[in-house]
């Protein structure tokens, strides 16, 4: 295939399957606000493997409980994310199990 032909071929779709965009967790303390997690930004697409790593207390539990609606009640969530195009964050227990 020539550079020409492989320059005009349409793009191949994503398959994108988690999008995370801003995510910010913070909870609620007696001092005031915490925040655990600070503009975390990931795309993981079919087939992939994304393994997150870190200092202890960096933010990584908090990341994965944010994605699946565990945090603890002084826990709150901003930014977006999306799985197979629907938005997960802050939804109820029954629609994430589904």
């Amino acid at each position: 295939m020539s550079l020409s032909e492989t320059a005009t071929q349409a793009p191949q779709p994503a398959n994108v399957l988690l999008e995370v965009n801003d995510l910010r967790v913070t909870f609620a303390t007696p001092d005031g606000d915490v925040t655990a997690v600070n503009d975390l930004n990931f795309t993981l697409r079919a087939g992939e493997t994304l393994g997150i790593v870190g200092e202890s207390g960096s933010g990584k539990a908090h990341t994965a409980c944010a994605l699946m609606g565990r945090l603890a009640t002084n826990g709150r969530i901003g930014g977006s994310a999306t799985f197979n195009g629907r938005e997960i964050l802050n939804l109820p227990e029954r629609e994430l199990n589904t």
